[in-house]
C-alpha cells in the first residue's frame, strides 16, 4: 500500500472499511510495532532487497539521485534482491503496479534495464515506473514496452482494477501451465498516494462520514485500536500540531471542502482494498490461498504534502488555497482532479503518532503490517508488538521458504542482509525483540531505535513546503523511551543527557555502516550538473520524427524551465486536418501544439485549473508547411508566437508558464497519457504521412 497510515485501515482501529484486511487479519496476524522508511523509493528498495536502503542505494527518491553511494538509485549487483533469489530457485515471479526505485533517466524503452524489475530477477512486469499515476488516463509499461492504449477506455476503468486483472491474468495462466510451479507476486497498487482518484461510487459511499473532522477521526481511531489491544490501554494522543488548523477553526466551506476530500481518499482505499480481495479469490479459486504466504505494509506513514487546504491538483506542491479547492468540490477525485487531502488527515490518519512521511517520528514510518499463511500460522487473529524493519521481510520469507541466502548471484559475491528473519514472532507472541537496532534517515530528518529507546532529529517540520530552508544549526535531538512511551510524547533529552549521547554516537556507527553520509547531499545542484551536460552533450537540439512517443519528461526538452523553439515540418493533404503535433504532460498541466480543423493552436494547461490558448485566425494551406512555436521565457512569463513558413500567425504574452505532473510523458503526433488538451482525443496518432519532424531548439540559457 502506498502512504497508508498507521491509523487508517479498519484493521488497525481505523474508520476507512477495509473488510480484506480484516479477513486477512483474522486469518493471519498484525504487527503493531512494523516500520517501513518515511518514503516510497527507499522503503521498496529495502523491502525487495532485505538491505537497508541507504546500502542498497536508495537513501532517497530515486528522482532526486544524486553521485553517492547511498544515494545514486543503483541497486548494486551485489544487493541481489527477493526476484532474483526466488527466480534462481525455479520461481515464477511478477512484479504488477508501482515500480519507482530505478534512475529516472533510465524510464524509456531506450533502457538500461539493469534497475527495471527485469534487471531485479522479474519474469514479467505491468505497472508504472514514477511515484504516481493518473489512476483514470495512467502511462503504463507492459514488460519493456509502453502500453498504448485505444483512443478510448471505458468508463469504468480505474487503474487499481487493471492492476488486479493483470495479477490474477498472471496467476491463472500459471495455474493453467504449470500448477505445481511456486510463485512470487509483488502487487504494489498506487493507492493511496496522490492522486486521490476513486470510482464515484466508492466516493459517494463516505458522503457525509467525515463531516465531524479531523479530531473526531482521531479520537475515534485511538478508541478503535484501545478497544481491540493495537495500543495500550492507557494510550493518549500526542499534541496537537501546532501549524495544522483546528477543525473548529475552519469555516463551514472549508470543512466541507475538507471532508469532501477524506471521502476520496477513503473510498480509493476502500476500492484498493476490494481489488486485493479479488486477487485472494482468485488464489482460494485454484486451491493456493492456504498455501501462500501474504503479506501487506504500507511503504511509509499518511502523507501531508497536500498542505494546509489540501490539493485539486499535487503538481501545486501543497500551494492550493481553499478557494481554488472549491471550484473542484463536485469532481474531486474524479478525473478532472488530480487532488491530494489537506495535513489534518494526515494527521489524523498516522493516529496515534505524531508527524507524517518524511519524518523520523513514529509518524513516519511506523505502518500497519499483516501477514497470513492459513497452512502454517495457528494463532490467527493475534497481534504482535515486536519491532521488526521493512528490511526483515525478504528474510522472513527465506526463513520460512527454506531457502538460504546466496553467497553469490550471477557470479557476484552478495553483502550481507541487514535485516533479520521475525518467524520466531509468528511463533511466539511473548518472545522478546531480536533485533538490535535500526536506523532512519530522509533528507537530514533522522533517528535511531535501539533496546526501547528511541532519539530523533527533525529538520523539515512542513513536509507540503519543499522550498523551506531545513533549520540545520538550531535543530535539535529528542530521546524517548519508548517502551513506556510508545507514541513519543514525553522528550527525555534534558534529563538522560547521557543515554542520548549514547544513541546519537549509535546513530553515527549505523550511518557509517549503511552509507548515510554525507547527509542530504545537494541532489538538486547534482541533478542540474547532470541535466546541463546533457544539454550540451545534444547541442540543445532535439530532432524527432512521428513516431517518438512516450518519452519520460527527464529525458524530454525541457519546455518547463526554458526559452525554446519547435519547429513541426509538415505534409498537410487536407485544409480541415486535425492532429496533435507534440504534447507535453496531461491534463494537470503541460503543454500542447495541434491542428484544430487546420487551424494550428497552442495550449498551455496552468495545472488543471486554466487553460490558457494561443490560436490562429485561419487554417493551413496544403501542401509541405512549417509551423513552428516560439516561447520565450522571463522567468515565469512567457511571449509567445506561432508562425508558418517563417510569418508570424498569432502573437501572446502568459503571464505565468509551469510545469505539469512527471508522470506524464512527452509525445510527437499524439497525446498518449491524460489530454493537455480537451479538442483533441487522447491516444489518437496523427495522420500518417503528416509529420515529417519535429524540431525544438532549447535556449542555452537552460542549463
Amino acid at each position: 500500500m502506498d502512504d497508508v497510515g498507521f491509523g487508517h485501515a479498519s484493521s488497525f482501529g481505523g474508520v476507512i472499511e477495509t473488510t480484506t484486511m480484516d479477513k486477512l487479519a483474522a486469518d493471519g496476524l498484525r504487527f503493531t510495532n512494523f516500520h517501513s522508511t518515511p518514503l516510497c523509493s527507499p522503503t521498496r528498495a529495502s523491502l525487495l532487497t532485505g538491505r537497508n536502503p541507504h546500502n542498497a542505494g536508495v537513501g532517497a527518491h530515486a528522482g532526486t539521485a544524486s553521485g553517492y553511494p547511498g544515494y545514486n538509485a543503483r541497486i548494486p549487483k551485489s544487493v541481489g534482491g527477493i526476484g532474483q533469489i526466488l527466480n534462481d530457485q525455479g520461481y515464477a515471479t511478477y512484479a504488477v503496479g508501482k515500480w519507482d526505485q530505478l534512475p529516472m533517466e533510465h524510464a524509456s524503452v531506450a533502457g538500461p534495464f539493469d534497475y527495471w524489475p527485469s534487471g531485479q530477477g522479474f519474469d514479467h512486469f505491468h505497472g508504472f515506473l514514477h511515484f504516481d499515476a493518473n489512476h483514470f488516463d495512467p502511462t503504463l509499461w507492459d514488460n519493456h514496452s509502453p502500453v498504448l492504449q485505444p483512443a478510448e477506455r471505458g468508463e469504468d476503468y480505474h487503474l487499481t482494477t487493471d492492476l488486479a486483472d493483470r495479477a490474477i491474468d498472471y496467476i491463472n495462466q500459471l495455474n493453467a501451465v504449470d500448477p505445481h510451479k511456486p510463485f512470487l507476486l509483488y502487487w504494489s497498487t498506487g493507492a493511496v498516494h496522490a492522486p486521490h482518484h476513486a470510482p464515484q461510487s466508492y466516493i459517494d459511499k463516505y458522503t457525509g462520514r467525515f463531516d465531524r473532522g479531523w479530531h473526531w477521526a482521531r479520537e475515534t481511531i485511538l478508541h478503535n485500536q484501545i478497544a481491540a489491544g493495537i495500543v495500550p490501554a492507557d494510550a493518549e494522543l500526542p499534541d496537537w500540531p501546532t501549524s495544522v488548523p483546528i477543525w473548529d477553526d475552519l469555516s463551514d466551506d472549508q470543512q466541507r471542502m475538507a471532508a469532501r476530500q477524506m471521502e476520496a481518499f477513503a473510498g480509493m482505499l476502500d476500492h484498493a482494498d476490494d481489488q486485493f480481495g479479488r486477487i485472494l479469490s482468485a488464489l482460494e479459486a485454484i486451491g493456493e490461498l492456504e498455501n501462500t504466504i501474504v503479506l501487506v505494509i504500507s511503504d511509509n506513514g499518511a502523507s501531508a504534502e497536500g498542505g494546509l487546504a489540501g490539493t485539486y491538483n499535487e503538481a501545486t506542491l501543497g500551494g492550493a488555497t481553499w478557494a481554488e479547492n472549491l471550484k473542484f468540490f463536485e469532481q474531486w477525485g474524479g478525473p478532472n482532479t488530480y487532488p491530494h487531502y489537506a495535513v489534518g488527515w494526515a494527521a489524523a490518519g498516522n493516529t496515534p503518532f505524531k508527524y507524517y512521511k518524511q519524518s523520523a517520528f513514529e509518524g513516519g514510518h511506523r505502518v500497519p503490517m499483516i501477514i497470513s499463511w492459513k497452512r502454517r500460522i495457528r494463532s490467527t487473529g493475534g497481534l504482535r508488538p515486536q519491532f521488526h524493519h521493512v528490511s526483515d521481510i525478504v528474510p522472513t520469507v527465506l526463513d520460512l521458504a527454506a531457502i538460504g541466502p546466496p553467497a553469490m548471484i550471477n557470479g557476484v559475491e552478495q553483502a550481507p542482509m541487514d535485516g533479520i528473519s521475525f518467524r520466531y514472532a509468528l511463533e511466539d507472541a511473548t518472545a522478546p525483540t531480536k533485533k538490535d537496532a535500526q536506523y532512519f534517515e530522509l533528507w537530514g530528518n533522522r533517528g535511531i531505535w535501539a533496546d526501547g529507546w528511541k532519539a530523533n532529529i527533525h529538520l523539515r517540520p512542513t513536509p507540503w513546503n519543499p522550498y523551506a530552508r531545513p533549520q540545520v544549526d538550531s535543530a535539535e535531538w529528542t530521546l524517548y523511551h519508548v517502551d513506556t512511551d510508545f507514541n513519543e510524547r514525553i522528550n527525555l533529552a534534558a534529563s538522560h543527557q547521557e543515554k542520548l549521547e549514547e544513541m546519537k554516537a549509535l546513530f553515527q556507527r549505523e550511518a557509517h555502516r549503511n552509507q548515510v553520509y554525507p547527509l542530504m547531499p545537494d541532489s538538486f545542484a547534482a541533478l542540474a550538473k547532470k541535466h546541463g551536460e546533457w544539454l550540451r552533450s545534444r547541442d540543445y537540439r532535439f530532432v524527432y520524427g512521428a513516431d517518438a512517443v512516450r518519452i519520460p519528461l527527464s529525458l524530454a526538452p525541457p519546455l518547463y524551465s526554458a526559452s525554446f523553439e519547435a519547429v513541426a515540418e509538415l505534409e498537410l493533404t487536407a485544409s480541415d486536418q486535425s492532429a496533435v503535433l507534440f504534447s507535453y504532460g496531461g491534463d494537470d498541466g503541460g503543454f500542447a501544439l495541434y491542428l484544430k480543423d487546420g487551424v494550428p493552436v497552442f495550449m498551455y494547461n496552468e495545472r488543471g485549473l486554466t487553460r490558457h490558448v494561443l490560436r490562429a485566425a485561419g487554417k493551413l494551406r496544403e501542401g509541405p508547411i512549417a509551423v513552428s512555436l516560439k516561447v520565450n521565457r522571463d522567468h515565469q512569463r512567457a511571449d509567445i508566437r506561432l508562425q508558418v513558413d517563417g510569418e508570424t500567425i498569432a502573437a501572446g504574452t502568459f503571464d505565468s508558464i509551469a510545469p505539469g505532473a512527471v508522470h506524464e510523458t512527452f509525445d510527437v503526433g499524439a497525446d498518449y497519457g491524460s489530454p493537455v488538451s480537451e479538442e483533441y482525443l487522447p491516444r489518437t496518432p496523427a495522420a500518417e504521412g503528416l509529420i515529417k519532424r519535429l524540431t525544438v531548439n532549447i535556449s542555452p540559457s537552460a542549463s
